[in-house]
């Protein structure tokens, strides 16, 4: 069935919603993403339950972006024999005991989700030596059960998100999971940052990310600034700021460019995901360049596999970026309950990796699960304004870019097919208009739904997977003048409107058939071959109309220069 989200956010007249409705049932879409959400037992997954991630799971299961839905099964990481539950309860654990080498059947659990999100505690909260993270009563993760995850993540495309928290937690679980392991810091080896304690030795090492709630927090205040502490300032209503990372940049003018995050931290209509939560003793992951990229793993013993393979059509190997900094006030002047530490503006937040270039699943983490818990989060979901719509996207477009390949791109299909049964279509969708008005009409809509960041994102994914030659994803930095850079957005539009062109055929057919009330037909469409043929073609014609255009300047420009 469409989804009634996207049904709502295109506004699709109901006249064509039986056949639309049938259609999509044959085409047989990838729009469904498994989600498996791995704990320990620590981590509580029912929401409201503070010390837990039981609220972001809800909120994944309750959304859809475009085409796109969510289903979210827990497994619980414990000593227990490993179980499948037949009927959970709405957050309790379908798979007890577990491991991710843990079979249902004949089938290993694994293979049946396209995404694995880890939330891992253990070894404890002891601040003890990194020799506690391999105990047995850790529960570290296996050889066996590593070699199955890294087959998943190859095999599969599988998507891997994980995160710990200050000193060694989560490392049992994590630290040695391909890529995952070495773009966070997992170990007091790695460095990773202490939770530190008003008196002890390494607390000005700590990364306290609190943030004053009012004046009376602030340097001056009188009788001097009140102390920020954990409780309850970990769960106010003032999250700290984040500086998100340019991932790229799009010409506006010659010499004026907008810039634009990461899709992970990209709010379709409030612009860059620019806040989290904060909290008093968070992680680190690796800065971008610092990541070793030559290490191998051999789980299974069939031989040495790359950890960071090479790029699979060529060209520099892909590398974890960070995508987002976080940063910390200085106390003093500000007054920490844990004591002074130095004020820093480049702690390593958020990092990505994109699998996809390589021929593996993407990854990312996060230097703590603190910008996910309920306690961290609940008061500024029941404010429910611009800071929770944008923490909220955050886990959203999370769930969205660690999809397999083919989730996207779908959704884009079938978007653009939509389109043509609501207004925008309606009245603006015609042959004799250019692929760039096409795009620009198509644009809109998908702006609204997915935000720029993705669209730009899916487009550029599937050119490079297209191997058009001519064209490839804008790299930083950009000349701050150019006169013959190619136009980036304008390549985008026209991307666009040539899949409107090239879905044209199967609207019309849909058209005729609803006009003959015939909930028989049908029709002849290949998602893949009007996607091809569609961005191939919309680029294209613009890559002409751009040579024909730097000719007509060459011209223009050799009679200046006589």
């Amino acid at each position: 069935m469409i989804d009634h989200h996207i049904i709502s956010e295109l506004q699709i007249n109901p006249n064509y919603l039986d056949l639309l409705q049938d259609q999509f049932k044959r085409f047989k879409l990838n729009t469904n993403v498994r989600i498996l959400v791995v704990v320990d037992t620590e981590i509580a997954t029912v929401p409201g339950v503070g010390f837990g991630v039981g609220s972001v799971i809800e909120l994944i299961r309750a959304s859809a972006v475009g085409c796109m839905h969510f289903t979210v099964d827990i497994a619980l990481r414990s000593n227990s024999p490993p179980a499948v539950v037949a009927s959970p309860a709405a957050y309790g654990a379908k798979y007890t005991g577990f491991r991710f080498d843990m079979t249902d059947g004949a089938n290993l659990v694994i293979d049946k989700y396209q995404q694995i999100w880890i939330f891992g505690f253990k070894p404890d909260n002891s601040a003890g030596p990194d020799s506690r993270i391999d105990l047995p009563t850790s529960l570290p993760a296996s050889n066996g059960e590593l070699a199955k995850l890294a087959g998943w993540m190859k095999a599969h495309k599988g998507g891997v998100f994980a995160t710990g928290d200050h000193d060694y937690l989560g490392a049992s679980i994590c630290h040695r999971i391909p890529r995952i392991g070495t773009m966070r810091r997992w170990t007091n080896a790695d460095g990773v940052p202490p939770i530190g304690g008003f008196g002890d030795s390494d607390t000005a090492d700590r990364i306290d990310t609190l943030r004053p709630p009012n004046a009376a927090y602030e340097p001056g205040a009188p009788g001097g600034p009140l102390a920020l502490n954990n409780s309850p300032h970990q769960g106010d209503l003032t999250p700290q700021p984040i500086h998100w990372v340019t991932w790229q940049s799009v010409g506006t003018g010659i010499l004026s460019y907008k810039h634009r995050p990461h899709p992970v931290l990209c709010h379709p209509t409030l612009g860059p995901i620019n806040v989290m939560p904060d909290h008093a003793h968070e992680g680190l992951c690796r800065d971008t360049g610092t990541v070793p990229l030559t290490g191998t793993y051999n789980f299974d013993g069939a031989g040495a596999q790359d950890e960071y393979p090479p790029a699979t059509g060529g060209g520099a190997k892909p590398e974890p970026t960070i995508i987002a900094y976080g940063s910390n006030l200085g106390g003093g002047p500000y007054n920490f309950a844990k004591g002074p530490q130095p004020a820093r503006n480049h702690n390593p937040m958020i990092s990505v990796y994109d699998g996809h270039l390589a021929g593996v699943g993407r990854v990312a983490t996060d230097s703590t699960w603190h910008h996910w818990f309920d306690v961290n989060i609940a008061d500024i979901q029941a404010e429910n304004g611009a800071n929770w719509a944008k923490i909220s996207r955050y886990f959203i477009n999370l769930a969205v870019w660690l999809s397999p390949p083919g989730y996207s791109t779908t959704c884009l299909w079938w978007c653009t097919v939509l389109s043509h049964f609501t207004a925008t279509g309606f009245q603006e969708y015609s042959p004799k208009l250019s692929d760039v008005e096409l795009g620009q009409a198509l644009s809109r809509q998908l702006y609204r739904i997915y935000g720029p960041c993705w669209v730009s994102h899916v487009i550029w994914d599937r050119l490079r997977e297209l191997k058009l030659s001519l064209i490839e994803k804008p790299h930083l930095p950009i000349p701050p003048a150019c006169l013959t850079c190619p136009p980036y957005e304008l390549i985008e539009l026209s991307a666009l409107g040539g899949l409107v062109r090239a879905t044209l055929p199967l609207a019309e057919a849909i058209s005729q058939a609803t006009a003959r009330f015939d909930k028989t037909v049908r029709l002849d469409a290949s998602m893949e071959k009007t996607l091809s043929e569609g961005l191939r073609g919309g680029v294209q014609s613009v890559a002409r109309q751009w040579r024909e255009d730097l000719a007509k300047s060459a011209k223009r420009i050799e009679l200046l220069a006589r």
